[in-house]
């Protein structure tokens, strides 16, 4: 047993501190075994086949067009929301449920497009955008496309993103409301 747990720790000595591929060679009671560590500080393979998925999943033949889905949703929108400047100049469609919100204080209306997800509570969570529309809003709950290009803007010194559309329509077949991922 204690022979096991030194193997561990080395292992995890050896996996914590170096880039490089490393053979440990273990000897337990006249049975000896050879074990390869291999590290990479770079992605981890969960990593590698989201950002494989991502990239495969949203861009169009030119890749100018971000197009999100129903798989990856949430995943998608999150890239978005921690990586701005790598979306900048690129137009991002979605389909979603068209919502408002008002600042009490302010009396301001936000509006979004957005998708139901899991949350703290079961689906209750949701994913999706503000959205800077000029024209004529749909009805609250309509099922919507939209398409814009991603804004920064800023509020109480504050930078948020939104998505500056140039086309929002009404879409007559709803989409899968509810994502998980």
């Amino acid at each position: 047993m204690k022979i096991l747990c030194l193997i561990f720790i080395m292992m995890m000595l050896i996996t914590g501190c170096s880039a490089e591929n490393k053979v440990v060679e273990a000897k337990q009671e006249n049975n000896e075994q050879n074990i390869e560590v291999i590290t990479d500080n770079s992605k981890t393979p969960v990593e590698q086949i989201m950002d494989n998925a991502l990239t495969d999943s949203i861009k169009n033949a030119d890749g100018d067009e971000i197009v999100l889905k129903d798989k990856l949703f949430i995943a998608q929108c999150n890239d978005i929301y921690l990586n701005p400047d790598e979306y900048m100049g690129k137009t991002i469609r979605w389909e979603g449920i068209y919502t408002e919100a008002t600042n009490p204080e302010t009396n301001q209306t936000f509006k979004f497009v957005i998708r139901y997800g899991p949350g703290c509570c079961g689906n209750d969570g949701t994913a999706g955008f503000e959205i800077l529309y000029d024209g004529e809003p749909p009805k609250i709950n309509d099922w919507v496309e939209a398409s814009g290009k991603i804004e920064m803007i800023e509020e109480n010194g504050e930078e948020f993103v939104a998505i500056r559309l140039s086309e929002l329509k009404v879409l007559d077949v709803r989409g899968q409301e509810f994502v998980s991922n």
